[in-house]
């Protein structure tokens, strides 16, 4: 499980050590609620929410308002929203802890490279 601070400070990694990540805006911050989103472009961006009391994360790639892929933990059980299929939920048995959030980058990386996003 994380905690609002662990994941803003993983956050604040990913702007320092992932190359298409140019900066970090955060949304909306509560005592037990967060929205980031890590600018790619102006349009393509990794928009994320954490909510502490349940434990919820999610993180989705959009592009021009468009959800394009996502990860979610909801209930502690991971799911996968494939790309250009948003709408279907595979399950994720192997998760992306212990920094979801830079492993969630990675798929970003293969997706951005394979379908020439940038």
């Amino acid at each position: 499980m994380n905690s609002l601070h662990d994941l803003r400070e993983e956050a604040q990694e990913a702007v320092e050590k992932v190359w298409f990540i140019q900066s970090l805006v955060e949304s909306e911050r509560t005592d037990i609620t967060l929205s980031l989103r890590l600018m790619i472009y102006p349009t393509l961006f990794v928009q994320l929410f954490f909510g502490e009391k349940s434990g919820s994360l999610y993180m989705a790639l959009i592009e021009r308002g468009q959800r394009l892929f996502g990860i979610d933990r909801e209930g502690g059980e991971w799911h996968m929203h494939p790309y250009k299929a948003v709408e279907k939920h595979v399950p994720l048995s192997e998760g992306l802890e212990p920094k979801p959030i830079l492993t969630f980058l990675a798929h970003v990386e293969r997706l951005l490279i394979d379908h020439e996003l940038l």
